[in-house]
């Protein structure tokens, strides 16, 4: 009876064994949690047409094509009642990329040969990104 008992214990060792070396691999097929998309508005200054000239020693310089962006979430507002939110962090948003824009590229060392700088800047990525925040509320409201 001894012997028999002591067959058991190790079958149960065996399969205690077997099964946590099976569990790393069956949770390695889990399928990934669904993560959901955060609704955004991308404020972006600078662009196509915004060219910036390097100044050097020499009277030669290099034109080079500057730009930032940064997306301004929305999913957590009800377009349909706070529109106005919306527009404002559109608005600060819009201030903090062409601010980049300008720490990173000084106008003094770096003038803007095509585009905007300063307060254009703001005003022009303020306009742009509202264009496309106007469908998007527009959308809402339906």
């Amino acid at each position: 009876m001894k012997r028999l008992h002591h067959k058991h214990l190790m079958l149960v060792a065996i399969l205690a064994v077997s099964a946590g070396a099976a569990a790393p691999a069956a949770s390695a097929q889990e399928k990934p949690r669904w993560k959901p998309r955060v609704e955004s508005v991308i404020v972006r200054a600078g662009g196509s047409r915004d060219y910036h000239m390097a100044l050097t020693a020499s009277h030669l310089g290099k034109a080079f094509l500057v730009s930032a962006s940064i997306p301004v979430p929305y999913s957590d507002l009800d377009l349909t009642k706070e529109a106005d939110e919306l527009g404002r962090r559109i608005r600060v948003a819009a201030e903090l990329v062409c601010q980049q824009l300008d720490n990173k590229y000084p106008p003094a060392q770096y003038p803007v040969l095509e585009g905007y700088s300063g307060f254009d800047c703001v005003r022009m990525a303020s306009k742009d990104s509202m264009e496309q925040a106007d469908l998007i509320i527009a959308n809402a409201k339906r």
